[in-house]
């Protein structure tokens, strides 16, 4: 594994976050887009994201250079049917050209650590079953559980960007 530094993301890393989602091509309408377009939002939320640290963390992978290579986001929700805490990851990504250098594995280290930190009963998240992630049991490696009685909804209010 090569040096990657794990660190709370900072709004300044919103244009390289904007970037790794490009050149993964999570999506054509974002990769048509100039890129203030697409990091503005993303360093909204990660000022919310700081102003909020016990309901919400956005996490980045630095390389030795400080250059961010990956990210995840979690979010810290209380359930009632479980009498406890769930942290919810939204978002893992990280760079192609960084893959297999350990940052995905220690970004969800991390959170995993934060979430026993915290006292979570457990961590969810949904993984796309084309993904690359998914066909190479990236999570399962990792200890996690794939849930096979459960179905993931979502409902829109509007069309998304992927």
């Amino acid at each position: 594994m090569a040096n990657v530094i794990i660190r709370l993301a900072q709004k300044e890393d919103a244009v390289s976050m904007a970037e790794i989602l490009r050149e993964i091509g999570w999506s054509e309408r974002r990769n048509n887009m100039l890129i203030e377009e697409v990091s503005s939002p993303i360093k909204d939320l990660i000022i919310h994201c700081n102003q909020d640290p016990d309901g919400h963390t956005i996490i980045v992978a630095v390389d030795e250079e400080n250059k961010v290579i990956g990210f995840t986001n979690v979010h810290w929700v209380p359930f009632v049917m479980l009498g406890s805490w769930e942290g919810y990851v939204s978002d893992v990504f990280v760079s192609p050209s960084a893959s297999g250098k350990g940052a995905g594995s220690a970004l969800v280290k991390y959170v995993m650590d934060e979430g026993e930190k915290r006292g979570c009963m457990r961590l969810m998240l949904t993984n796309g079953k084309e993904k690359p992630s998914y066909k190479a049991g990236f999570y399962k490696k990792l200890g996690w559980t794939e849930r096979p009685k459960v179905a993931n909804f979502v409902y829109y209010y509007r069309e998304p960007w992927s």
